[in-house]
């Protein structure tokens, strides 16, 4: 194999990487519905709050879900706990309504999103539950950052598959401007030819 045809083979495999990549990020769970109310207000005096999040399997199969909250958020608030359990088995058709409290032992200034990820084998699906102080309504600006993050990796993930693909025509072509040069040469007379003109 030439030095070409390597670097070829290598682009390509990083442009199948990251493609890879890209789309595991957007994997979710399939055959599965998850309702849930998201946003709870955290009343003075009280002990805390408490989401439903009901899942339903609607595939053919039995599924196994994991539940995991963000604990370095939630950490900033207090405590949780998650009630039957983190991890449960539906049957086809079958659902559970999975019970999340959060008891606030902090003091909550701002609306806080607690992102949480539901799992089931390879794919993910994730969703925000927000616990917010009564009050006037705080900034969005986790969100806004958050939004933008996700933004600049996708704007990257292009850019890059746009360089590797630039990258990979490039070396093509040079490869097939250097065969075409050894033809040309091959065809080539190795003499000069002295014509003489008689006048």
């Amino acid at each position: 194999m030439n030095k070409q045809t390597i670097i070829g083979l290598f682009l390509i495999s990083i442009l199948i990487l990251l493609s890879n990549i890209a789309i595991a990020e957007t994997t979710e769970i399939k055959d599965t519905t998850i309702d849930y109310v998201g946003y709870r207000e955290i009343v003075v005096d009280e002990p805390g709050v408490i989401y439903k999040i009901k899942i339903t399997n609607t595939g053919t199969g039995t599924r196994d879900y994991e539940i995991i909250p963000d604990s370095e958020i939630i950490r900033n608030l207090g405590t949780y706990k998650i009630n039957p359990s983190d991890k449960i088995t539906l049957a086809s058709g079958e659902q559970e309504t999975i019970y999340f409290y959060l008891a606030v032992e902090k003091d909550v200034a701002a609306r806080t999103v607690i992102p949480v990820e539901i799992k089931s084998g390879l794919s993910e699906t994730k969703i925000n539950l927000v616990a917010r102080p009564i009050g006037p309504l705080q900034s969005n600006a986790s969100r806004d950052s958050r939004f933008l993050s996700t933004a600049f990796k996708t704007i990257l993930i292009i850019v890059i598959i746009i360089i590797i693909v630039l990258a990979l025509l490039f070396g093509f072509r040079k490869i097939r401007n250097k065969k075409e040069k050894e033809l040309n040469d091959e065809f080539e007379p190795d003499f000069d030819e002295d014509i003489e003109s008689y006048y």
